[in-house]
């Protein structure tokens, strides 16, 4: 499933790395949210080339990025789906990697570590490549966003049952913390498996859209809940793990989150553990920059 606008220029990559990576009966649903360049031409002359791939007609509507993620999960109908970017490209060894992992560990969803990919031509950048599995990865978004939303692959029917993607600024961890709320099995491979580009243009690297991540309230109750469901009691910790002006109850309820879930990592091995705590000692470093100590 591959969300396009104005993605003319990279969308064709896009598609066929992940033709190439996916097994013989896989297929590529690309919906055009309502560009105003030739995404579409450019999708129509890839799909007559390859009939794995098709164009989800949505009447030239603007979905927005919500509404462009539940189309394309309403109208795959399969029970394996995967999501992409359309200026990403997917690692040759992607599927068959987090195929491996399901089949092995029994788990509803699979998502990888990416590269990062600029900005700049010869910037790359790779995450931790460490695992995660289903206990690990919920101590982890407790803290923040641990996996990359166009390395996901897993059960359709899991995404579904959780409700969807929500018209919320974070709709990615929104929907993890949802999904390991609903007792889904996730996990995280310890191979990249995709080059994800960055750029100065993206969203997430606007100060607008950071204000709105830290002011979401619905986002907020979810991590509220996450954390009562894993600790049995509530964190007030969401705005000030994710931006400036949380009052000082918050940031304290922050650091105790924090610490509680590096002591958690002791009981994981030793791949887990180090996830975790270099996840917990990363935002530990963040938080105090942003509050300072007086």
């Amino acid at each position: 499933m591959i969300p396009a606008r104005n993605a003319a220029a990279t969308v064709e990559r896009a598609i066929t790395s992940v033709t190439k990576a996916l097994p013989r009966d896989g297929r590529v649903l690309v919906v055009d949210d309502a560009s105003e360049d030739d995404t579409a031409a450019v999708v129509h002359r890839v799909a007559r080339r390859d009939r794995r791939v098709g164009l989800l007609d949505v009447g030239g509507r603007r979905l927005g990025v919500t509404g462009a993620a539940n189309a394309l999960l309403d109208a795959a109908k399969t029970p394996l789906v995967a999501r992409m970017d359309a200026d990403d490209v997917s690692l040759p060894w992607r599927f068959r990697s987090q195929l491996s992992l399901m089949r092995r560990h029994d788990l509803d969803l699979v998502f990888s570590p990416a590269l990062f990919v600029g900005p700049g031509r010869f910037a790359v950048e790779p995450q931790p490549l460490l695992r995660a599995d289903p206990r690990s990865l919920t101590y982890e978004l407790l803290l923040n966003c641990a996996v990359m939303q166009p390395s996901l692959t897993g059960r359709r029917s899991a995404i579904l049952d959780a409700g969807g993607y929500r018209t919320v600024p974070a709709e990615d961890w929104d929907l993890w913390m949802r999904l390991a709320l609903n007792g889904t099995r996730m996990g995280r491979t310890s191979l990249p498996g995709v080059a994800y580009r960055r750029h100065d243009a993206q969203t997430s690297s606007q100060q607008s859209y950071k204000q709105a991540v830290t002011a979401d309230a619905p986002t907020a109750q979810v991590h509220r809940d996450l954390c009562r469901s894993t600790f049995g009691r509530e964190y007030r910790a969401y705005a000030a793990l994710t931006g400036a002006g949380a009052p000082p109850d918050e940031v304290a309820d922050a650091e105790r989150l924090i610490d509680d879930v590096a002591e958690r990592a002791a009981d994981f091995p030793l791949a887990e553990r180090i996830s975790i705590r270099s996840t917990a000692h990363g935002l530990r470093l963040r938080l105090r920059r942003r509050y300072p100590p007086d």
